[in-house]
């Protein structure tokens, strides 16, 4: 059986406060590494810290801008959510501006262990190449991630030669310019690829081999290459690890509390409650009390489109219907709510799972044509017998356009509140599946986050065209 993996906050606590004498700069910006990197268990606690840094985003903060700037969310509560929602793009927000620091404070820290390995006394070559897998991996999920967020999508132009973000790939802040979209998805590839050719299958609770492939059959599909996304579905997608009554991925007992993974995590945080990293995803969506919560679901029923698609999320799911994932829709006052985060104290994030694969292979199967069409609906159907309290599962001789249908809806449901069907969303637009998001065009300049002002420092910076979508 395939060993999955989650990252264990308890540990990397102690490595992100360990690790502080690694940002210290000399005048010249150089980083002292030569006087706090010396032995192995240096090295661990940098590569920690990595992990650590990375942690702080996904608490909630990267899947909210996600959800904001998607066809999920209403007007929320609160100027910089406003900001992002609206798709504004003359300045950037305390929030946009936090999220894309971490991003890039972790691949900062990641880079100083990949250049200082050298320095390092008694550190076997087994512990290095793992410790190298792992630096790379992390700077690649946290590019990834910025790209998404503050350019415009893969496949926006033709040969991706469109601005995307800079490639930090050494331990330094000097001002450098935006790469192009190809040249940042082709860096992330390459890193991945390392990765998973390098790490261990089995890591304790740090990213392995696993976590690595899972990455890019996520990239993959993002990019359209389906048949690759497929390759890696396959290798990393475990049937037995399917959890048949795993109704959501972040449960809660009598307490609130939620201390171990599923057995479905491919990746993902975990949090206790002595560190808790879910504070934005429990405070922003929750609707226990009086006041309505920062974020709250669009459900204008004045809106329609001929793409459903398109449509108010509530439109996919009934609060009265046989879906039991309805149980995550709630009301406040007029407001429709998101329930899966609330009056839960602590909880794990899954940033990569088992049924977010399932219906990636699904999808990309049914548009590579394969001759795997009955496998990618029996994935679709064994994931609505979990969700539906009576069948509903599509027919065994269902088309090719009929699963991937049935995969985005499965798609769009499960990944709720989790930033993740923006992503989708934008591929399905270079497609030309849809069209407008929220009313506005999907390629509209305000679908890409403006840079911190420090981006600006050099000459040869240029950041997103000013107006978002007006």
């Amino acid at each position: 059986m395939k060993k999955y993996i989650v990252i264990s906050i308890a540990i990397l606590t102690l490595g992100f406060v360990s690790c502080e004498k690694m940002l210290n700069y000399a005048p010249d910006g150089a980083i002292l590494a030569e006087d706090a990197l010396k032995t192995p268990e240096d090295a661990q606690r940098l590569l920690n810290s990595c992990y650590d840094v990375m942690a702080n985003v996904f608490d909630g903060s990267y899947q909210n801008l996600s959800e904001l700037l998607g066809n999920n969310l209403a007007y929320p509560n609160g100027l910089d959510f406003q900001s992002v929602y609206k798709k504004e793009t003359n300045f950037f927000t305390p929030t946009t501006n936090g999220v894309y620091s971490d991003f890039y404070y972790s691949i900062y820290r990641c880079n100083s262990l990949l250049e200082n390995f050298d320095l390092i006394e008694g550190l076997t070559d087994a512990d290095r190449s793992r410790m190298e897998a792992e630096a790379r991996f992390i700077r690649a999920f946290c590019h990834w991630h910025v790209v998404k967020l503050w350019a415009q999508p893969y496949g926006y132009t033709a040969n991706n030669s469109h601005l995307g973000i800079v490639i930090r790939d050494k331990a330094s802040n000097a001002p450098l310019p935006r790469n192009t979209v190809a040249e940042v998805y082709d860096f992330i590839l390459g890193e991945l690829s390392w990765a998973a050719n390098n790490l261990p299958t089995e890591n304790g609770n740090y990213a392995n081999a696993n976590a690595a492939k899972a990455a890019l059959a996520m990239v993959y599909f993002q990019t359209g290459n389906y048949n690759a996304a497929i390759q890696y579905c396959d290798e990393v997608i475990d049937i037995t690890q399917f959890e048949d009554t795993l109704l959501d991925r972040f449960p809660s007992d009598a307490d609130g509390f939620v201390a171990l993974p599923n057995r479905e995590t491919i990746f993902g945080i975990v949090s206790n409650n002595a560190d808790v990293r879910t504070d934005e995803l429990i405070g922003n969506y929750n609707a226990s009390g009086v006041l309505p919560p920062n974020l709250t679901l669009w459900s204008d029923a004045s809106f329609s489109s001929s793409n459903e698609l398109e449509n108010p999320f509530v439109q996919f799911i009934s609060v009265t219907g046989t879906d039991q994932r309805s149980a995550w829709l709630g009301t406040n006052g007029s407001k429709k709510t998101l329930t899966r985060f609330q009056d839960k104290v602590v909880f794990n994030v899954p940033l990569i799972y088992q049924t977010e694969l399932m219906l990636i292979r699904a999808e990309a199967i049914a548009y590579a044509q394969t001759g795997r069409l009955s496998e990618a609906i029996a994935d679709i159907n064994r994931i609505r017998a979990r969700a539906y309290s009576q069948d509903n599962s599509i027919s065994g001789s269902a088309s090719a356009d009929e699963v991937k249908a049935a995969a985005r809806r499965e798609y769009r449901i499960e990944t709720i509140g989790e930033g993740k069907w923006l992503d989708q969303f934008r591929r399905l637009a270079v497609e030309g599946v849809v069209s407008n998001i929220r009313t506005s065009p999907w390629n509209c300049p305000g679908m890409a986050l403006q840079f911190p002002n420090n981006e600006f420092t050099g000459a040869s910076f240029v950041g997103n065209p000013e107006g978002g979508c007006n």
